[in-house]
């Protein structure tokens, strides 16, 4: 099973590269052919277990083949792509598709892109949600309480993963 698995990996790698898969199109299509839906339990199991693991922050270092940081873990939440540690915020938008705030749901994005992302956990009240995310060196990924005001106020907004199943 290992091997068919690396031999899927690389047949999809060097797929990926001989059709010079670069722009917002190419990796849809991509997507489309080659990744595999996600259902919301799925994400926020993915998020609990960096959580749990008190997985630290960091540009550099990986678990899973994801990078330690922010759009690494969402990336990782969202078993996106791991080529390159997961995706970044500046291209997040790739990968998913702006929403409302009336449409979030667990699982889904707050992003400003080349900035930050977290991922959403739910709502506490009209403007509390608890947050999953990994912010910042000598900090720890971890679930937390934002404020949707402050976010939407300071250039956030958000998102949906385009695979996630429900």
């Amino acid at each position: 099973m290992f091997i068919h698995t690396l031999i899927l990996v690389a047949t999809l790698f060097f797929t990926v590269k001989s059709q010079n898969v670069t722009n917002v199109k190419d990796v849809a299509l991509w997507q489309s052919l080659y990744a595999s839906p996600i259902s919301r339990d799925q994400i926020m199991q993915r998020a609990q277990v960096w959580v749990d693991e008190e997985v630290p922050y960091s540009q550099t270092a990986t678990t899973n083949g994801y990078r330690q940081d922010c759009s690494g873990y969402v990336s990782y939440c969202w078993a996106s792509s791991t080529s390159g540690g997961g995706h970044v915020t500046s291209n997040m938008q790739e990968i998913c598709t702006k929403i409302s705030k009336a449409d979030l749901k667990k699982g889904d994005a707050i992003l400003k892109p080349s900035t930050h992302v977290l991922l959403f956990g739910g709502w506490i009240d009209s403007d509390a949600f608890y947050e999953y995310a990994e912010h910042q060196t000598g900090d720890v990924c971890r679930k937390s309480t934002g404020s949707y005001n402050y976010f939407s106020s300071n250039g956030y907004f958000p998102c949906r993963y385009n695979l996630v199943s429900n």
